[in-house]
């Protein structure tokens, strides 16, 4: 699949979602026609009570993403959920709030390690103010290091 945008390229809502054939109304969105799974990480916020946490590890640089479902427990067989622990990959936008448009950040995938379940469920509040459990997927950036016009652009976050 070639896309017209590159890492670290902010994207607006009507050509990513075109050309990744996906609705991006959920964090986790299927494109049947290419058959990838498409996540947007959205910057922290009321309407958001995702945690996800973007890192540079030591040797790679990736996210820890929160699965799908904004109140309750979030189930690993929901559509989202199932989706992207039966893919391992995905490809990841970033949306900061008061932004229009999303920053692409590439293909990530599920880091397998020793003795570590991925995804692993954390407790984190709901829309509701609840706690709750959510899985969260460790992700890993697919060529280990973000490059450099990404890792410029992460910064604004």
């Amino acid at each position: 699949m070639k896309l017209s945008f590159k890492e670290g390229d902010w994207v607006d809502f009507d050509t990513w979602t075109t050309e990744f054939s996906v609705s991006g109304q959920r964090g986790i969105n299927y494109s049947k026609k290419y058959n990838v799974v498409v996540c947007v990480s959205k910057e922290n916020g009321e309407e958001n009570p995702y945690e996800d946490k973007w890192y540079t590890h030591e040797t790679w640089d990736g996210v820890r993403f929160t699965g799908e479902g904004k109140n309750g427990d979030q189930k690993l067989t929901s559509v989202g959920n199932n989706r992207l622990n039966d893919k391992k990959r995905a490809h990841f936008f970033r949306k900061k709030n008061g932004e229009s448009r999303y920053l692409y950040c590439g293909l990530f995938e599920l880091v397998e390690e020793p003795n570590t379940l991925n995804p692993r469920s954390e407790e984190q509040y709901g829309v509701d103010g609840k706690k709750r459990h959510v899985w969260m997927f460790n992700m890993k950036y697919i060529h280990n290091r973000y490059p450099e016009k990404l890792a410029q652009a992460m910064k604004n976050f």
